[in-house]
């Protein structure tokens, strides 16, 4: 009876050790035999053993972790400053003509220098395309030259009151003439890179309402000899009373103010966005801005000279405003050089929540009696530090979550996916599985699929990044396993792949 009692207790064994899957039974078998007994040169050694049986149940506590996002710099959709300086030539943007009453050298109109300053709001609602608006300040300068004589026939000598043809012969006369403007630009910029490029190319079009803020003319220098012909003499008379050679550069009328009319331009960049910063660039080109109406708002009247002693004549308010002068469009083109900023979103801090698992342990001794020795044991894997490590750190953000009914990768998985990267690169003899699930929304089947099409989504984007495809394993769970973390059950919360580091293949389950 006693052996048939031992016998049961031993079978017992095996039928414990299957009834609880949270439950390792261990044997400790005695040291020596507590009684041998030989029947039928048979030794049948008793053994009193022990059977250690560790209950483990889990448990959990809340915890918080801060979450860093960083926006993404290489994303040239945004918002923009620019500011620019240009310098180059331009004019007034018009000809003098030669008028009925003139003879000798032509007239002429020469460029000079001229300069923009320039700030402006820019959005890029596309990688390569944006739009922008500012505003700009320029002048355009140009120096007139006048030359040749002008005749008015048939005047009346006041003093000997005869009638005579007056003659005025100009020469060395130059004349500055500028026109300061504030225009508003408006622009469709246009920017491309290749990824091998150091630089960026830039370019910009649009139309400047444009408004006169001072303008002016001077006469630099200007010598103007007076003569009469009185035909019945026959004769010209050039030095006495208001014949002779005058200079006019210090006249009253050798300076004033030009009518200008508001315009509308017309311009154009192009060249090269040089990196300096993540957020700033260095812009180095050409421009051209020209008037597209005629900016000339002056009443054009014959050139003259008018004083008391010259009534008959025109007064003199620049050669802009004779009607020698043709239709004006003030131009200016030349190189530019500047600073684009591109505004980059600071990191967004998050608190995020979650639980912290763990195991409570209770053991329980109990003492069986057996008839021979059976020994069952079972090594525990012992992990390396180094893998322990790259375990903790990769299980901070080794949730990637998915939209609906989708496994592509967002930009954020991306970058959850990266950190993952730096680790298994730190960590080479490390391999990792990747579990995909998916929300319990839809049939069977289909949720299969999409858990599985996550994890290997995953598992394409890490080997891309350099992991080995022999260290990455995939399995795809459906919606049988939710998510431990999704407390409120939140079905967005399921929609996910999840990373997990292990030191060899025998521990993939």
């Amino acid at each position: 009876m006693r052996h048939q009692w031992i016998l049961a207790a031993a079978l017992s064994v095996p039928l414990a050790l299957s009834a609880q899957s949270d439950t390792v039974h261990i044997f400790r078998p005695a040291q020596q035999p507590d009684r041998i007994e030989v029947r039928e040169r048979s030794t049948i050694s008793y053994y009193t053993d022990t059977l250690i049986s560790v209950v483990s149940s889990p448990d959990s506590t809340a915890q918080q972790r801060e979450e860093v996002i960083y926006a993404d710099s290489t994303d040239r959709k945004g918002h923009y400053i620019q500011a620019y300086a240009g310098f180059g030539g331009g004019g007034t943007g018009y000809r003098l003509n030669t008028p009925a009453n003139h003879s000798g050298e032509a007239n002429s109109v020469n460029g000079s220098f001229s300069a923009l300053l320039q700030i402006q709001y820019a959005y890029f609602f596309h990688p390569n395309w944006g739009v922008g608006a500012g505003l700009w300040f320029t002048n355009y300068t140009s120096h007139a030259h006048l030359r040749g004589n002008y005749l008015w026939a048939d005047q009346t000598d006041t003093d000997l009151e005869l009638h005579y043809d007056h003659t005025a012969s100009v020469t060395r006369w130059r004349e500055r003439e500028t026109i300061h403007t504030v225009g508003i630009p408006v622009s469709l910029q246009f920017q491309y890179k290749k990824d091998d490029w150091k630089a960026r190319i830039f370019a910009s079009a649009g139309v400047a309402p444009a408004f006169p803020v001072l303008t002016k003319y001077r006469v630099l220098s200007g010598e103007i000899e007076h003569s009469g012909y009185y035909p019945a003499w026959d004769l010209t008379l050039d030095k006495m009373h208001e014949f002779g050679t005058k200079r006019y550069e210090n006249e009253p009328s050798a300076k004033g103010q030009m009518a200008v009319r508001p315009q509308v331009a017309v311009f154009a960049d192009f060249g090269a966005l040089l990196p300096l910063t993540e957020q700033i660039e260095l812009f180095l080109g050409g421009y051209f801005n020209v008037a597209a109406n005629d900016a000339n708002g002056s009443e054009r009247h014959p050139v003259g000279w008018k004083d008391e002693t010259f009534s008959f004549m025109d007064p003199y308010e620049g050669a802009y405003a004779t009607d020698m002068a043709s239709a004006s469009h003030p131009w200016e083109a030349g190189v530019k050089i500047g600073i684009q900023w591109h505004h980059i979103a600071a990191p967004k801090h998050n608190m995020i929540d979650y639980y912290d698992y763990f195991t409570r342990v209770d053991t329980t001794v109990t003492t069986l009696a057996r008839q021979d020795t059976v020994i069952t044991a079972q090594e525990e894997p012992v992990i390396p530090a180094h893998i322990q490590e790259a375990a903790d750190e990769v299980e901070k953000f080794n949730k990637i979550y998915f939209d609906y009914d989708s496994y592509v990768l967002t930009k954020e998985a991306k970058k959850y996916l990266s950190s993952i990267v730096s680790v298994l690169n730190r960590v080479p003899d490390a391999m990792i599985t990747i579990d995909g699930h998916a929300s319990s929304e839809g049939l069977r089947s289909h949720n299969e699929w999409l858990a599985f099409n996550r994890a290997n989504a995953v598992a394409n984007y890490l080997i891309n990044q350099g992991v080995g495809y022999d260290r990455v394993f995939v399995i795809g769970h459906g919606s049988l396993v939710p998510n431990e973390e999704n407390v409120n059950h939140e079905l967005p919360l399921d929609r996910r792949a999840e990373v997990k580091v292990v030191q060899k293949q025998s521990e993939i389950q």
